[in-house]
C-alpha cells in the first residue's frame, strides 16, 4: 500500500482536503501505525474511522467488535492461546472460510498459525487496537470465570456429591461454581437479545443455544458432566421438584425487575432438556400504534375491539406475538369506568386498573372454572389467555352474548380457519355468528437490516406466487450483511397480519355454517385482506424480503 493510498483515504473519512493532511502528517514517520495514531490524536477522526479509513485503503473489511454485532459463539471459535498471542478474534466463518480480525494485518504466521489450528482458510479483517484489546480483555475474564466454575462443578462430579437422592444434589445446586453458572448463562442471553435458551444434553456435551430473531444459535458446548448440576439449579430457582426426572415440569423465575423466565424441562433419552423463556416487560411498548399493523388492517382491528360486546379472537403459533397484541388492546380498552377482569397462564404482563387472575390447575382453577367465577364479578371486558376445550369456548361465547367484551387466543393457522376450529370444538354455529367481532391472525418474520439494504429483482416466480405481475414502480429491498446484523442481512422482525371483521353478512355465514372458501369469499366483501397481502405490501415498504413472506405463509 503507497502512502499516498492511507491519506487519500484518511481524507475521504474526514471529509478533508488531501492537501491539508499531508501538509499536517508531513513530520509524521513513514509507518502506518504512527500515521493513524497522529490523525486521532489531532481530532480529525475517531480512532474507528481512522482504522476503518486503513482497511478501506487496504482492500480489506472492517469490523467495529461493537457487542452488538458480535457473535458470542464465535468469540471462543479460536483457542485463547493463539487468540491472545496474535490478539486475533474470530467474528465470522462460512463453508471453508474464517473471517478474523487481526491486531497486524500483515501477521503471515498469524494466519498459518490459525489455518493450522481451525484448517480453514483465514480471511483477514481489520479493526481499531482498542477495540481488540477490549473484547480480548472480555473474552479473557469469561474464559477465566468459566473455566473455573467448570472445575469446580466436575470437582463435585468426581467426589460424587450429586450422586443419590435429592438432598444431596439439592446441596451442590447451592454452590456457587453452580449458581454462577446459570446466571452467565441468563445474562448472556439477554445481552444478546435472546428469546429463548435452550439447555440439551448430547452425548459428548451439554450444548447451550439462544434463540435470537427467531434462529437458534450455539452459545456454548459444555462437558456433559455439567448436565445435571445446571438442569437441576435451574429447576430449584424455578420451583420444580428436583427428585423428579421422568415427568416434564414448568416453572418460572423473576431475573430482575421486569425480566421473567419461564422454564420448561422435559425428559429426553439423554437426560432432562430445560427451555428458559425471556419474558422481558422493561421495554414492551403496548399500545396499538406499536404493533405494526398496517392502517387497513389497524381499522377493522379497532373497530372489532371496540365493539360493546362480542367475541375477538389473536390466532398464531407460539411466539408470534399474540399476547402483546392482545395487551395492546386491552391498554387501549382499560379505562376509569370499565372493569376489566383476566384469567391467564401465565399473567404476562401487569396492567394498572385490571383484576388480573392466574390459572392453577393444583388448585382447580382452570381457564373454564376461573372464567364462570368471573362472570359473577360484574365485568365489562374479559380476557382469556386461550381458549384450549369446548367448555372454555361455550362460555366465552356465552359471555359475549351477554353483554361482555371477551379477548382470547387460539391456535389455528389463519384467521378463517379460526371460526371451523370453534365449530370443532361444537360451538353452536348460530351462537358463533352473532358472537365474533373479529380473528387477527398474525406472523413474525425477519426484517431487512437498513444498514445493509440492498435493492434486488425477485424471481418472477416468487412474484407470481402472490397472484402479481412486475410492476416498473416495484422497489424491493433485501440485506447483503453487515457487523450490525451479523451478516445474516436481517436484524429483529416484523408482523404480518390478516384481519377477519365479522359484519351482518359473515355473521350469517358462520351461522349457516358456511366452507372456508365460501367464509373467505364473504370476508374479502368485508375487508378482508389474506396475510400474504399485507406481506406484499411490507415488501414494498422495504421492511421484509418477498421470499421470508412466502417461507412464513407456506409454513402456515
Amino acid at each position: 500500500m503507497t502512502s499516498d493510498g492511507l491519506i487519500s483515504a484518511l481524507a475521504v473519512a474526514a471529509h478533508q482536503d488531501e492537501g491539508l493532511l499531508r501538509e499536517v502528517l508531513r513530520e509524521v514517520p513513514e509507518t502506518d501505525e504512527a500515521r493513524l495514531e497522529a490523525v486521532v490524536q489531532m481530532g480529525f477522526l475517531s480512532e474507528e474511522r481512522a482504522y476503518a479509513a486503513w482497511a478501506d485503503s487496504l482492500g480489506l473489511s472492517f469490523h467495529s467488535l461493537a457487542e452488538r454485532s458480535l457473535d458470542v459463539s464465535m468469540l471462543h471459535r479460536l483457542p485463547f492461546d493463539i487468540a491472545k498471542a496474535h490478539q486475533a478474534i474470530a467474528v465470522e466463518e462460512s463453508p471453508g472460510v474464517l473471517s478474523v480480525v487481526l491486531r497486524n494485518p500483515f501477521d503471515i504466521l498469524a494466519v498459518d498459525a490459525i489455518q493450522e489450528v481451525t484448517s480453514m482458510s483465514v480471511e483477514v479483517v481489520v479493526s481499531s487496537p482498542s477495540a481488540i484489546e477490549h473484547t480480548l480483555a472480555r473474552l479473557e475474564r469469561s474464559r477465566t470465570g468459566i473455566e473455573g466454575l467448570i472445575a469446580r462443578i466436575q470437582k463435585s462430579e468426581v467426589d460424587g456429591s450429586i450422586v443419590g437422592d435429592a438432598e444431596k444434589l439439592r446441596q451442590v445446586v447451592g454452590d456457587d461454581a453452580v449458581v454462577q453458572l446459570v446466571d452467565y448463562l441468563v445474562e448472556e442471553a439477554m445481552r444478546v437479545g435472546a428469546s429463548d435458551v435452550h439447555i440439551e444434553p448430547q452425548r459428548s456435551s451439554l450444548r447451550v443455544r439462544v434463540r435470537v430473531d427467531g434462529n437458534l444459535d450455539t452459545l456454548h458446548n459444555f462437558p456433559p458432566g455439567l448436565h445435571r448440576a445446571v438442569v437441576a439449579r435451574i429447576k430449584v430457582v424455578s420451583g420444580m421438584d428436583i427428585g423428579e426426572s421422568r415427568k416434564p415440569q414448568d416453572g418460572r423465575f423473576v431475573v430482575t425487575e421486569g425480566v421473567e423466565m419461564r422454564v420448561s424441562v422435559l425428559p429426553s433419552v439423554l437426560g432432562e432438556k430445560a427451555v428458559m423463556r425471556i419474558l422481558d416487560r422493561r421495554n414492551v411498548r403496548l399500545d396499538p400504534a406499536s404493533l405494526g399493523l398496517s392502517p387497513h388492517n389497524m381499522a377493522l382491528f379497532k373497530r372489532g375491539y371496540e365493539r360493546p360486546n362480542g367475541i375477538v379472537l389473536l390466532t398464531g403459533p407460539t411466539g408470534s406475538g399474540k399476547t402483546t397484541t392482545l395487551y395492546a388492546a386491552m391498554t387501549d380498552l382499560n379505562r376509569e369506568g370499565s372493569n376489566l377482569i383476566t384469567v391467564e397462564d401465565p399473567v404476562e404482563y401487569e396492567l394498572p386498573g385490571a383484576t388480573q387472575v392466574q390459572m392453577d390447575v393444583k388448585a382447580d382453577r382452570t381457564f373454564a372454572k376461573a372464567l364462570k367465577s368471573i362472570l359473577r364479578q360484574d365485568p365489562d371486558i374479559i380476557m382469556i389467555g386461550e381458549i384450549r376445550d369446548g367448555e372454555t369456548a361455550a362460555i366465552a361465547i356465552q359471555a359475549a352474548l351477554t353483554g361482555h367484551m371477551v379477548l382470547s387466543t387460539l391456535h389455528t393457522n389463519d384467521a378463517i380457519s379460526s371460526v371451523h376450529r370453534l365449530l370443532d370444538m361444537d360451538v353452536a354455529p348460530y351462537l358463533l355468528g352473532p358472537a365474533l367481532r373479529c380473528v387477527v391472525a398474525q406472523r413474525l418474520v425477519p426484517q431487512v437490516c437498513s444498514q445493509c439494504e440492498e435493492e434486488y429483482t425477485p424471481d418472477p416466480g416468487v412474484l407470481r406466487a402472490f397472484g402479481v405481475e412486475p410492476r416498473g414502480d416495484d422497489r424491493f429491498v433485501r440485506g447483503r450483511g453487515c457487523e450490525t446484523c451479523r451478516d445474516k442481512g436481517t436484524i429483529g422482525r416484523v408482523a404480518l397480519h390478516e384481519v377477519l371483521y365479522v359484519d351482518a353478512a359473515v355473521g350469517r355465514a358462520i351461522s349457516s355454517r358456511a366452507t372456508e372458501s365460501e367464509l373467505e369469499r364473504c370476508a374479502r366483501d368485508a375487508a378482508f385482506r389474506p396475510m400474504m397481502q399485507d406481506g406484499l405490501e411490507k415488501a414494498r415498504l422495504g421492511l421484509v424480503t418477498l421470499e421470508s413472506v412466502l417461507a412464513v405463509a407456506r409454513a402456515s
